[in-house]
């Protein structure tokens, strides 16, 4: 279980190491695109289709089914969030089985106001938002979390996100100047915590890197490998700062990550080649802040890793731009500079 202290925001003046949750999230850029309110009226039925972006959608009153196909439909209700990945379908209606119209013919470049739509019965009432961010950056937390996450009122910490459809409640009723911009970034803050709620519920995150952070006898390790992902670490070190033998670290290390040590820090430390090639830093300098020293070395295991050499990776990404445009090499650089 992931506990909420272990999860909260970096602070930019700590001198400690940023907690590698924390790292993924700065490096996703994370951003609102497109924020609406709707309120449909039985009978009614909304589909999503993100294409390359996430969607967020909460439901502030009422309650609704949402149908994924080859999932079982779900309720959702009042104060209930669903984290939509991107690529992935699904409708939110007020039966399970509704025909639905598309979300964008509905409220096509609205921002902000509300919408009604269906008939005149029941009232379900939303907010549904697009979220750009880097997906390269965005690949360790995409590989752990399911195609849609629920986060209901009863997970854990989930006062948190209470707290804050208040604040953009008050901000809808108030109709202050900067109304919208504010609750644009009260989304943001409610997409993380979403996510962080999610992971802090039990059994939701029974494996991977998360895992291991907080896993009683690997937490210690698996931080001293992200504050200095370039070492050249040996399993006789690892299992040394875990107290244990090499084959029972091994063993656990595999059990309860997924993989096996040295086959984690080789993910991890491509993961960072692709932050700073992103950035605009050379191959042999990227080589150098990952551990591999020299360029030869790190286009053998990034091509064993992704399929294709450094070189080839950064011009795909540039040809490709996603559905989002390429930040400055500042801010790039910044991004690769939190590990």
């Amino acid at each position: 279980m992931i506990h909420y202290l272990e999860c909260r925001f970096p602070n930019p003046s700590s001198k400690g190491p940023m907690h590698p949750f924390d790292s993924v999230l700065s490096a996703m850029q994370l951003e609102s695109s497109l924020f609406v309110r709707l309120r449909g009226h039985a009978p009614w039925a909304i589909s999503f289709d993100s294409g390359g972006q996430a969607r967020l959608v909460v439901v502030a009153k009422g309650q609704g089914w949402f149908t994924q196909v080859g999932h079982p439909p779900v309720v959702v209700q009042a104060g209930h969030c669903l984290i939509i990945k991107q690529g992935v379908k699904g409708i939110l209606g007020d039966t399970s089985d509704r025909a639905a119209i598309p979300c964008w013919q509905v409220a096509d470049h609205v921002t902000g106001e509300l919408v009604a739509f269906g008939g005149d019965g029941e009232p379900c009432e939303f907010f549904s938002t697009l979220f750009t961010f880097d997906h390269a950056a965005g690949e360790p937390l995409s590989a752990l979390l399911p195609d849609v996450v629920h986060v209901t009122m009863a997970d854990r910490d989930a006062g948190q996100m209470v707290s804050i459809l208040e604040q953009i409640g008050a901000e809808e009723a108030q109709g202050s100047l900067g109304g919208s911009y504010v609750v644009g970034r009260l989304l943001d803050v409610l997409f993380i915590q979403a996510i962080r709620t999610w992971a802090s519920s039990e059994g939701n995150v029974s494996d991977g890197w998360l895992a291991g952070l907080t896993h009683r006898q690997l937490a210690r390790t698996l931080s001293l490998i992200h504050a200095d992902l370039a070492r050249p670490w040996t399993l006789e070190q690892l299992a040394r700062h875990a107290a244990m033998s090499r084959s029972s670290f091994a063993a656990l290390f595999k059990s309860v990550v997924g993989v096996p040590p040295l086959t984690y820090i080789a993910t991890w430390r491509i993961y960072r080649a692709k932050l700073l090639l992103a950035a605009g830093h050379s191959i042999a300098a990227a080589a150098e802040q990952t551990g591999y020293g020299t360029d030869v070395a790190l286009s053998r295991a990034f091509k064993a890793t992704t399929g294709m050499s450094p070189g080839q990776w950064r011009r795909e990404r540039r040809a490709v731009a996603g559905p989002r445009a390429p930040v400055s090499d500042a801010r790039a650089a910044r991004r690769a500079a939190v590990y």
